[in-house]
């Protein structure tokens, strides 16, 4: 159990965060945090643009139950990070017993620097490199010294992170730190891969369509900087722009909305969002799945049986990598005898990498609800699957045991 001191009004509360919380973490989550919690330094993410810092500290916060203020700086002035000056009168009382009226300058507090000591807040300084000095300066105190001019300390419960891009490697105007402030920063770099979006992030935000897609198609889910390739194309693919284009989809179709509800936008405007080149195999990719997708072989099994037998390996790959996407608590019964038709159709590597998720499945939801369910025992107790069970425990020794 981490205890965090909060000071409010000259008395002390403890707030926990439960481990039960912290277990929610994933590796990287968590290394991250225990480089926050430990308030010495100032962690300091650098990445190209689009690589999802601020969507990983975002969720940190959310696991833990935290606030979170996104404080976004080279969008900003240096009166929004604190250094906003008021006057302020006062009767100061001299020696001889006289009162004489005088002003003072101090500065005014933020909202949400005093929010942040109202319950656990992660506060997150983007932009470092490329804000205006004098919002940095300002932006460093805070970072450095935990207060907001002489009078304001933030509390215990607030935890703090920066971050950055790369400059000349990323294409992004940056500015130098100087050797002082280099070595007050812990220089992390951020790198995300495609398992880690989809656990951290996109499994819940990002519409199973585009998550499928770069499954299967891995080469466009980050295109790194090219300076040459970036005169002539703007756009280009990062986790961030496809969220922007699931977005789009999401907010004007539904999660749930059948390709042919959303191509045609796809096909006009997706590489404003994606770039050409992503865009173009993403189209194909979206014709392919009109002739029938997920939702077909999760309800209509039986009409596209007979497709299913001479569909290739590749289109079946995809569709099982849209079933691993989705959490089958939420199928109902004939959804599940529908997916063991299916599973029964694959080759015996990709049928046992499926039946394992589901076991990994399970024991998070048990881990995670302290119950039990049966999904994974309804797969392996069917007679059908026992031509699976010898390779299940190459990968699973322990099934037997348990």
């Amino acid at each position: 159990m981490i205890e965090v001191t909060k000071k409010m009004s000259n008395s002390t509360i403890i707030d926990t965060i439960d481990k039960k919380l912290l277990d929610t973490l994933t590796e990287k989550q968590l290394k991250y945090f225990k480089m926050m919690y430990g308030k010495s330094g100032v962690l300091f993410l650098t990445s190209e643009p689009g690589v999802a810092k601020s969507a990983i500290i975002r969720t940190i916060a959310q696991k833990l139950n935290f606030q979170y203020f996104d404080i976004r700086l080279s969008m900003i002035d240096e009166i929004d990070v604190g250094l906003f000056p008021y006057r302020k009168e006062i009767i100061m009382e001299l020696e001889d017993g006289t009162k004489q009226p005088i002003s003072l300058m101090s500065y005014a507090i933020p909202e949400w620097a005093y929010e942040s000591t109202l319950r656990p807040t992660i506060i997150h300084f983007e932009e470092l490199n490329r804000a205006p000095l004098s919002v940095r300066n300002a932006a460093l105190q805070i970072l450095l010294e935990r207060s907001i001019g002489t009078k304001f300390k933030f509390n215990e419960n607030v935890y703090m992170v920066s971050s950055g891009n790369l400059g000349d490697k990323d294409g992004t105007d940056v500015d130098e730190f100087d050797r002082a402030l280099n070595n007050r920063l812990i220089h992390y770099p951020h790198t995300l891969t495609i398992d880690e979006w989809i656990e951290d992030f996109a499994t819940e935000h990002v519409h199973p369509v585009i998550v499928s897609f770069l499954m299967n198609y891995e080469e466009h889910f980050l295109h790194s900087f090219d300076e040459n390739r970036s005169k002539e194309q703007i756009a280009y693919a990062t986790p961030r722009s496809w969220t922007f284009l699931s977005d789009y989809i999401i907010k004007n179709y539904g999660r749930e909305s059948s390709v042919s509800d959303y191509i045609n936008d796809v096909r006009e405007l997706g590489s404003s969002y994606i770039g050409t080149g992503a865009n173009a195999r993403f189209i194909s990719y979206l014709d392919d799945s009109l002739k029938f997708g997920i939702q077909d072989l999760l309800n209509n099994y039986e009409s596209i049986e007979e497709q299913l037998e001479i569909l290739s390996r590749d289109k079946k790959s995809e569709l099982l990598n849209s079933l691993k996407g989705m959490n089958i608590l939420d199928f109902n019964s004939k959804q599940k005898e529908n997916i063991k038709k299916f599973i029964l159709t694959l080759q015996e590597d990709e049928a046992v990498s499926y039946i394992l998720k589901i076991l990994d499945d399970e024991y998070k939801f048990m881990k995670e609800n302290d119950d039990d369910n049966s999904v994974a025992e309804d797969f392996l107790s069917d007679s059908r699957f026992a031509i699976f069970y010898n390779a299940i425990l190459k990968h699973a020794p322990s099934i037997d045991e348990e």
